[in-house]
């Protein structure tokens, strides 16, 4: 993997702009960049901008036969593949710590949540299921991929449709879609993660007077090489606010005062981007 480098002047600028409550794009600590999303033609396949950080989400699905240990259940696969113009870091074909980090957090936000009603996929019970893939593609890096990657596997399993099966007897039919209109996936709730950035400013930043923790609200790449540590909350924003998970990453340390200020935020910034989903 090639490294990704910052000069010590970049870091001490970005040091420095986060102590004043000032971001190098212009934000302030807690701001969030803007958000474009583009349903394309095809079910199930959505491209998210989160900034400058690109994701294209594509949706399939195929009939396979179940887990033995869950006859009754259909399954779930996320792959999170890096194009290799999104960022100089990426080699050909080969994953950094960050893309591993990110496909963990989204198996857990999407798949162990049981946000995907997995029983709904089961066709015939022990012999028949459906099988769903979320290929997630990174065609720009500008930071912050979790929460851009989350917001574009959410809204492509929303727009997906698959074809609707009959059974008769020992008889299944896969219907075309002239047949029979395309059957949407149940999903049982809404998970979108929103990540924060750890930064832990030098003592000679702070007067001497030791180390000083700044969060910082949907970091962007430059950001991510001079942080610490990220924080990641899983909510959801729709009808009632929920918490489905949070992830610490780094060795920044915090209190439970940040967790707690991070989630209230977190389910604020849920509920902005549920406006996207719906729409």
């Amino acid at each position: 993997m090639a490294p990704s480098i910052t000069t010590l002047s970049e870091q001490a600028f970005v040091a420095q702009a986060a102590r004043e409550d000032q971001r190098v794009d212009g934000r302030r600590l807690q701001d969030h960049r803007r958000i474009k999303a583009q349903i394309g033609v095809q079910p199930g396949n959505v491209e998210v901008q989160l900034g400058t950080t690109r994701i294209f989400a594509v949706v399939s699905a195929s009939l396979v036969t179940p887990y033995p240990e869950k006859p009754s259940e259909g399954m779930v696969v996320i792959d999170l593949a890096p194009s290799p113009m999104a960022d100089p870091s990426y080699e050909p074909n080969r994953w950094n710590e960050d893309l591993r980090e990110a496909r963990a957090v989204l198996q857990r936000a999407l798949i162990r949540s049981r946000a995907i009603d997995a029983e709904a996929l089961c066709v015939v019970n022990g012999q028949l299921a459906w099988s769903l893939r979320i290929d997630l593609k990174v065609l720009d890096n500008g930071g912050n991929i979790i929460d851009c990657a989350c917001l574009a596997a959410t809204l492509a399993l929303k727009h997906f449709r698959h074809n609707e099966v009959s059974v008769e007897g020992d008889k299944v039919t896969v219907h075309t879609l002239e047949e029979r209109r395309p059957v949407a996936l149940t999903l049982h709730h809404i998970p979108l993660c929103v990540s924060f950035g750890l930064m832990e400013l030098p003592s000679d930043e702070n007067k001497g007077l030791g180390e000083k923790l700044v969060v910082l609200a949907d970091p962007t790449n430059v950001e991510e090489k001079c942080m610490q540590g990220r924080l990641t909350v899983t909510a959801s924003g729709k009808d009632s606010a929920m918490l489905y998970g949070i992830h610490k990453h780094g060795g920044a340390p915090i209190g439970p005062e940040v967790v707690l200020r991070c989630s209230e935020q977190a389910v604020q910034r849920a509920m902005e981007l549920d406006e996207v989903v719906d729409g």
